[in-house]
């Protein structure tokens, strides 16, 4: 089985993180993609995040339509800060002989080597990482092939990384909190039931 492993807050969930996960899952003919909403993000301290009750909501309403996506509460189950290096060893425990595909964007990419054990990490799962406007991806930090549009590609038996290009994710949840306070309807960017849910809830108001 082959897993792809969108990782964050998601707060919001929005487009931008749906086409990461469809661009990854037909490159690399993925069974099954997991949205891992965090608990608490080891990354993200500067500010007060919404409810990992609220987060998971959304990440499941987005992900509704599309077969093979799934919401995991692995992190948001263990009620604490959780580093990704923790979380793939879970998942290696709950999926042996899956292979895993953790996805993330360039601007994460360019800090990767503060992350808790990131060379561990870089055994235990494919990287696939994807383009986020403002930030070039770093070439320095391991070996890497660069994939086209509608490429489709064989995972080696060896954990590798990858970059697509050509997922562009004009959009940020930090933005979308921002809009959102100031009246901005966000049915441009965030799937209709998401949106819904924000403002039944009045989570950014």
């Amino acid at each position: 089985m082959r897993i792809a492993i969108l990782g964050g807050t998601f707060d919001p969930v929005h487009n931008g993180h749906l086409a990461a996960a469809r661009s990854v899952s037909f490159a690399f003919s993925i069974d099954e993609v997991h949205f891992v909403p965090a608990y608490s993000a080891p990354h993200k301290q500067s500010r007060e995040s919404t409810s990992a009750f609220h987060r998971f909501a959304m990440v499941a309403l987005a992900i509704s339509p599309f077969d093979g996506f799934r919401a995991s509460s692995i992190e948001v189950d263990s009620m604490e800060k959780r580093y990704t290096v923790d979380t793939l060893d879970e998942m290696h425990m709950l999926y042996p002989g899956a292979r895993f595909v953790f996805v993330m964007g360039t601007d994460m990419y360019q800090d990767f080597e503060t992350w808790k054990d990131y060379r561990r990490i870089l055994t235990l799962t494919h990287i696939a990482v994807v383009h986020r406007p403002g930030y070039d991806f770093r070439s320095d930090l391991a070996a890497h092939q660069v994939v086209k549009e509608h490429e489709q590609l064989d995972l080696p038996e060896k954990p590798s990384v990858f970059y697509l290009p050509f997922v562009e994710q004009p959009v940020s949840s930090t933005g979308l909190r921002d809009a959102s306070r100031k009246g901005a309807d966000l049915k441009q960017w965030v799937p209709p039931t998401v949106c819904s849910y924000i403002e039944r809830n009045k989570l950014y108001s």
